[in-house]
């Protein structure tokens, strides 16, 4: 086997790698909390129609109220409707024979169930009736900056470097998160929070591929599933953090600021150098050099100076020398057929485990706060049971198992016709690819090779954006049409992702490859 450039000096993992990574790890617990927050940023919650003439006080819905609204059938059922109102002089009479005399109007005013929630971005904006178009198109326009972000960090990461990209990202997120929480309308805070998702995701991507550049072994499966633990932590922190913080303007600040800590840790010299590998591929020997030195005598490790074909073989002599692009990763049969099956797997474990997540709320009924609770521990088992089996079986055979059992159990939900079997084999199919998922960020930082393993790494989460994009389509409108047809789908995708990547290369115990003919 071919000796590795950084891990035959510094070692598999070694106190430098735990020094460095303790501090890159917490990009997944910030990404985690900005990207979850929109569900206690812009919450479902009651509302109803409230004058002004009728002087109300803020949150409270007196019964005889209901007589501002005319009455609608909506899934043959009789219910007010909000989105309209008599108009009326309460001032001067509110008898229900007078009022239900009026014409009707579009309601003017509205007001909402404060308990929870004092004051959110839909009481804020009045995200309802004619402007609740705006918490779809939203999450769609953050979707979308998530894909900007996934392509274009990956680009220049590649070209300018990991850390530096990762720190710009953090600058990022803090000012933009800061700066939502003085949106003065819906418009500044969906550009603001798209701001937020091309930071986000860049700082999350390129923080994982960092770490995963400088471990070597089963430390690869251990840190590189072990990245998804802070990601899980924020999931379960934060509706602590909402709980303490329920206005979405001191919540927004209270996920924002504490983002500062990251950049001062990363602005410290030293702390966390550029990547080593990185800087070698890169033609940058003698910083690569005197970074692999402090590694070295950190790690109490044997001082051994790069061969000079080492050297040779890791400075680009080629167009590897240029900036990485999208089409590098097309360039051979081996990488192109990576590439696209790369694509399918983080698409589908996207697609179905956002598909199955939206539909939770019938599985996982209750409170806000406490199903995330409970989703953030559900992930930790996941990614146990993912570390367990990426030492023990390998990666291509673990995410293809789990696939496999997850597409399988989901497919098996329309024969059964008992809820609870229902339930449970729901739940098993969104376990099995919530561990897939995890498996996936894992295996594309080790199939793609250094000169493009932020772009291959970032481009394939684009395609899990895509996924997760439509899988509301599915899971919500076609599910309208035909409850069976979700899962059926997701199933046969999810089986399908099983299948095809038993064709890649099993990549446990191996030397990363640096070029794209090494690929």
């Amino acid at each position: 086997m071919e000796e590795d450039p950084v891990l035959s000096r510094i070692g598999q993992f070694g106190r430098w790698q735990a020094k460095t990574i303790s501090v890159v790890q917490l990009v997944g617990f910030f990404t985690a909390w900005q990207m979850l927050s929109v569900s206690f940023l812009v919450p479902e919650i009651d509302y109803w129609c409230s004058p002004p003439g009728l002087e109300i006080p803020v949150g409270e819905n007196v019964n005889w109220t209901s007589w501002t609204s005319p009455w609608v059938v909506e899934n043959n059922k009789t219910v007010l409707d909000h989105c309209n109102m008599f108009d009326h002089q309460y001032t001067t009479s509110t008898k229900l024979s007078d009022v239900d005399q009026s014409p009707i109007i579009e309601c003017s005013r509205w007001d909402y169930a404060r308990d929870v929630f004092p004051e959110s971005v839909v009481s804020q904006f009045n995200l309802v009736c004619g402007n609740d178009k705006w918490r779809s198109l939203s999450q769609s326009i953050y979707m979308f900056g998530i894909m900007v972000g996934a392509v274009g960090s990956g680009l220049l990461s590649d070209r300018f470097g990991r850390k530096k990209v990762t720190l710009a990202a953090s600058v990022g997120i803090l000012a933009f998160g800061v700066g939502v929480s003085f949106s003065p309308s819906m418009a500044v805070f969906t550009f603001l929070r798209w701001c937020i998702a091309v930071c986000g995701i860049s700082m999350f991507t390129c923080g994982y591929v960092y770490c995963m550049e400088i471990v070597g072994g089963q430390w690869s499966t251990f840190i590189g599933i072990g990245l998804e633990f802070p990601w899980a932590l924020g999931y379960m922190s934060l509706p602590l953090v909402a709980w303490i913080f329920p206005s979405w303007t001191h919540l927004q600040l209270a996920i924002s600021v504490p983002v500062l800590i990251l950049v001062i840790l990363l602005a410290i010299p030293g702390l966390v150098p550029e990547s080593p590998r990185w800087l070698l591929v890169r033609g940058h020997t003698d910083q690569a050099e005197a970074i692999l030195d402090k590694a070295e005598k950190m790690n109490g490790n044997k001082k051994k100076e790069i061969l000079p074909e080492i050297k040779t073989k890791n400075v680009p002599k080629s167009n590897e020398s240029q900036s990485s692009t999208v089409f590098d990763l097309f360039k051979t049969p081996s990488i192109r057929r990576s590439t696209l099956i790369m694509y399918y797997l983080w698409f589908t474990n996207s697609f179905v485990y956002y598909g199955l997540t939206l539909n939770s709320g019938s599985l996982i009924p209750g409170d806000l706060h406490t199903n995330f609770v409970i989703g953030g521990a559900l992930e930790i088992l996941a990614y146990i049971l993912t570390i367990l089996a990426f030492l023990y079986v390998g990666r291509r055979i673990s995410i293809s198992v789990s696939m496999l059992i997850g597409g399988i159990a989901l497919l098996i939900i329309p024969t059964v016709s008992s809820i609870t079997a229902k339930a449970v084999l729901s739940q098993l199919g969104k376990f099995a690819i919530t561990g897939s998922f995890a498996m996936v960020y894992v295996y594309a930082a080790e199939i793609f090779p250094t000169v493009v393993r932020n772009v291959g790494v970032g481009s394939a989460s684009m395609f899990a954006r895509v996924g997760s994009i439509i899988a509301p389509y599915i899971g919500r409108e076609l599910g309208r049409e035909s409850p069976a047809a979700p899962v059926i789908i997701f199933g046969v995708t999810s089986v399908l992702a099983g299948i095809v990547v038993l064709l890649l290369p099993e990549t446990r115990n191996t030397k990363l490859a640096d070029t794209i003919v090494e690929g």
